[in-house]
């Protein structure tokens, strides 16, 4: 289902303000959604959420699949990260997230992107997130899903499927704060390189619209 696929990574360079992306290349022509919506001065840059005290965690640790390794790639920050290509809930437990949870402390903010590729396992999400959204609460860190963002023509997955599973998560999620960026997509407009993953431009939309919604804490990646 996916394609450039890379091992597990953890931490990354240090970080970066006002970094301008470099456009992903793709063997076909990007797909645009809702083109008139888009301000092609508001993508591609990293921006310093507004609120001087939204961005507060000491420590940021993403738990994703191929769209956050892409996340990833396109922010080069200095976040632990803990991701891989095609992954779904059994790889979160068995491993995504045992090899970053040392670095789970007080002053973390817990990421999780899953989902695209297994929305059939919403219970299982639902259930296993909760309950580590507890554990890591007594250890001093926020827990913080983002919803599973649209697609566009994916032979897989349909957006009324997303929808579904995010309203599940989004009802059903306990100590865990909820993200919506697939409204924020089909709002503002968004393309992919190839159905299902994001160019670069819409991973740092992605990635700033997730810091301004991070809540409670005192510091952060900004200084």
């Amino acid at each position: 289902m996916f394609s450039n696929v890379h091992g597990a990574e953890v931490a990354g360079p240090p970080a970066q303000k006002n970094l301008t992306a470099t456009p992903t290349s793709a063997p076909t022509p990007e797909i645009s959604v809702d083109t008139e919506k888009q301000n092609p001065t508001d993508q591609g840059t990293l921006s310093k959420p507004d609120h001087p005290d939204t961005v507060s965690a000491d420590k940021l640790v993403f738990i994703g699949d191929s769209r956050t390794e892409g996340l990833r790639d396109a922010v080069n920050d200095d976040s632990v990260w803990s991701c891989l290509s095609s992954m779904g809930y059994d790889w979160m437990v068995s491993t995504g997230v045992p090899q970053v949870e040392d670095q789970i402390e007080d002053n973390t903010a817990v990421i999780i992107l899953m989902g695209v590729n297994d929305l059939y396992h919403v219970n299982d999400y639902i259930s296993y997130i909760n309950a580590k959204a507890a554990e890591w609460g007594d250890r001093g860190a926020q827990t913080y899903f983002v919803s599973v963002g649209p697609v566009q023509n994916d032979p897989y997955c349909s957006n009324a499927e997303i929808e579904s599973f995010n309203a599940a998560m989004q009802a059903n999620l306990s100590g865990a704060t909820y993200i919506d960026v697939y409204s924020h997509l089909v709002s503002e407009g968004f393309s992919t390189v190839d159905g299902i993953h994001y160019p670069d431009s819409v991973s740092i939309d992605i990635y700033n619209y997730i810091l301004d919604h991070l809540e409670e804490q005192r510091s952060g990646i900004w200084g």
